[in-house]
């Protein structure tokens, strides 16, 4: 009898080539989505949820060195090495350190301004967390978005607290404790602002709260950046601080194009994880809510506290001038 040839080595020879093939043109897309980004803002949503590349890069690397197929060692080594890099780039080592979910108390923190950015969600399912939130946080200003429809009932229940308040298009607001010299939106409508003077330890100084559109929205996106730096920059004779949902995370392109922009602000807010809250994931993933300060402005205990109702994590922070 004529043995039947054992055909198993050569047909997992041939899935592991195809695997080790597949791998690498997948790493080469993933790479190539993630280098579109620099110019396209829908792209870039890729780099800014980490999860997404990190997954891509450790899959990549698992396949490679599971499918060892002949003839490829050096595609093989290049394909994880540039998985292992791809992997070591997308992860939030920020994220790491730890980060306060409480202001300390007033008789603590003394004249620094305390701060908080909230954008309450349009469909916060939890309307008293957030009103008790604002109450308990004992905060001189409150940055505030997607107030609209049933949601207005928040600052109006936090009049006794907050006196002073602005609420312009799209629902971007402004609630404050403190004296106002001056308070607006934009005057064209083109951008979701508002704006407010106060005085501060001796010299004015300008709070915006602000809501960029989704950079799935890239036109939209773009033309709230430019607009947005042209009315910082307005105002760079004065101490500023910026605050809101500019739904922009850390690791993508477009950050680094909306630090360029707001330039000479800083954006203090590294590392912290705001969204989703509770919405789809047991925590946040990624921080798409933001604080940025004058340089002559220091801030300390910036952090993110605990779910709200919406589906945004709160952003606190005290602010007071360098060398007060």
């Amino acid at each position: 009898m004529i043995p039947t040839p054992n055909r198993l080595p050569a047909v997992y020879q041939i899935l592991s080539w195809l695997a080790c093939i597949g791998a690498c043109l997948g790493l080469a897309l993933v790479i190539g989505l993630s280098l579109t980004g620099r110019v396209y803002p829908k792209a870039d949503v890729f780099n800014m949820l980490w999860p997404l590349p990190v997954l891509a890069g450790v899959t990549v690397f698992t396949t490679l060195w599971v499918f060892r197929a002949k003839g490829l060692f050096l595609v093989r080594g290049i394909g994880m090495a540039a998985s292992a890099t791809l992997v070591f780039l997308a992860l939030p080592y920020a994220q790491l350190i730890a980060r306060p979910d409480a202001l300390p108390p007033r008789s603590e923190t003394g004249e620094a301004l305390r701060l908080v950015t909230f954008n309450l969600w349009n469909l916060n399912r939890d309307h008293d967390a957030a009103i008790a939130f604002l109450r308990n946080g004992d905060f001189d200003v409150a940055f505030l978005q997607e107030i609209g429809g049933s949601l207005r009932e928040i600052p109006q229940s936090l009049e006794a607290e907050f006196p002073h308040q602005i609420r312009c298009p799209w629902g971007a607001t402004l609630i404050s404790r403190l004296p106002v010299i001056e308070q607006g939106c934009d005057a064209y409508r083109t951008v979701p602002i508002a704006y407010m003077q106060i005085e501060f330890q001796g010299a004015p100084l300008r709070l915006t709260s602000t809501h960029f559109a989704r950079p799935t929205r890239p036109d939209l996106y773009a033309y709230h950046r430019e607009r947005l730096a042209g009315l910082i920059a307005d105002q760079t004779h004065q101490s500023q601080i910026l605050a809101g949902d500019f739904n922009t995370a850390e690791h993508g392109f477009q950050m680094r194009l909306l630090a360029q922009s707001l330039d000479p602000l800083q954006r203090i807010t590294h590392g912290l994880r705001t969204w989703p809250s509770e919405r789809a994931l047991p925590i946040p993933v990624i921080g798409i809510d933001h604080i940025w300060i004058s340089e002559d402005l220091c801030a300390s205990r910036t952090g993110v506290a605990p779910d709200a109702g919406s589906d945004h994590r709160p952003v606190m922070t005290l602010v007071e001038r360098c060398g007060a």
